[in-house]
């Protein structure tokens, strides 16, 4: 996403507080710059949020939801996508809030049988839903679907696609939606017009999520010992050309970063630490094994404005988490509280 300029008549409107239950009024395009932190909350306590970092005066917002919507989010935050000038918080909780990007007012919700819902993507007019369905007996998910909305700002679920066992991250591309599914190694390829599953491809490791580099989009999988990157055609949705970067004991939760010179950074669970690793998709190999360490690390995001890398670290979920920041060297800039498994950042 391209970053927007705050016009400078906006930063001088001052913040109304409603009173009762009407939403606080900001001004707009108060989040159109600055670090949104996702913190995915405890499993129980439903407690996931929104913080926003502002880089120039290093405060930190907390529970942005809650303040601009007079509630809590209630739910646990699987991911934030944004799609123009909707911000999307799909929680694993089974719902989907759908919020205004530039000041988080809330649009809508999506209305419908949510179970464990994980990503999202906008296509055609509508949203496509990852959700990974009930869990049965044996801790496993047979009824994993993709769920459709015929409404970008929300609304009544209209048709669900049975897919493979857990379906995770989404993205539209050439005319088709694609969907990573975990347990059975595979990507689907979905017409977004018939709303059928016309292709499946096998792949290397359990994939995860899509991004784009270079004008070319890859899927990020891995397993117990190497991390892959999986280029996909264009015109076939077959798998153009791997790469394999040896990198055991790799997270994934949000946990992988990628900045604009097509360097990766992943988390590797370590024996007695957990170690940052910068991979290099122009030499296909590992370029420092050991960025930085530390332990409880839980998520990514790369600040290329500032080249500087933001950790969340959820403190073994006895309580609220914090924020690593480190330079372009691997050297800690400053540690800063933040909510309950900070999982993700989003820079507008």
């Amino acid at each position: 996403m391209k970053k927007l300029t705050i016009a400078n008549c906006l930063l001088l409107i001052s913040l109304l507080f409603s009173c009762g239950t009407d939403p606080v009024e900001l001004p707009q395009g108060a989040y159109e710059e600055g670090v949104l932190i996702v913190n995915e909350g405890a499993f129980g306590a439903n407690d996931g949020e929104i913080f926003h970092f502002d880089v120039a005066s290093g405060e930190m917002e907390t529970a942005i939801f809650e303040k601009v919507n007079n509630r809590p989010f209630a739910g646990l935050i699987q991911n934030m996508l944004v799609f123009g000038d909707y911000a999307y918080l799909v929680a694993n909780t089974g719902k989907v809030e759908i919020v205004r990007s530039s000041d988080f007012m809330s649009m809508g919700a999506v209305e419908g049988e949510l179970v464990n819902s994980r990503s999202l993507v906008t296509a055609k007019g509508k949203l496509f839903i990852s959700d990974w369905g009930a869990y049965d007996d044996n801790y496993q998910n047979p009824d994993s679907f993709i769920a459709v909305v015929n409404d970008p700002t929300g609304g009544t679920i209209a048709n669900t696609i049975p897919v493979s066992s857990r379906p995770e991250g989404l993205t539209y591309f050439g005319d088709r939606v694609l969907a990573a599914c975990q347990s059975e190694g595979q990507l689907l390829v979905i017409d977004p017009d018939t709303e059928t599953v016309e292709k499946t491809v096998p792949v290397t490791g359990t994939p995860f999520s899509f991004f784009d580099y270079g004008g070319k989009l890859y899927l990020y999988a891995t397993d117990a010992a190497n991390v892959y990157l999986h280029e996909i055609a264009p015109g076939g949705f077959e798998i153009a050309d791997s790469q394999a970067f040896s990198v055991a004991n790799s997270i994934y939760n949000g946990s992988f970063t990628l900045t604009d010179g097509g360097e990766i950074f992943v988390i590797s669970k370590q024996e007695s630490e957990d170690v940052v690793v910068k991979l290099s998709i122009s030499s296909g190999s590992v370029i420092e094994e050991h960025f930085y360490s530390g332990n409880n690390f839980y998520g990514l995001g790369y600040d290329e404005a500032t080249q500087t890398l933001y950790i969340g670290e959820h403190a073994g979920w006895q309580g609220d988490g914090s924020v690593l920041r480190v330079n372009s060297g691997g050297e800690l800039i400053d540690q800063m509280p933040a909510g309950r498994g900070p999982s993700g950042f989003y820079f507008p």
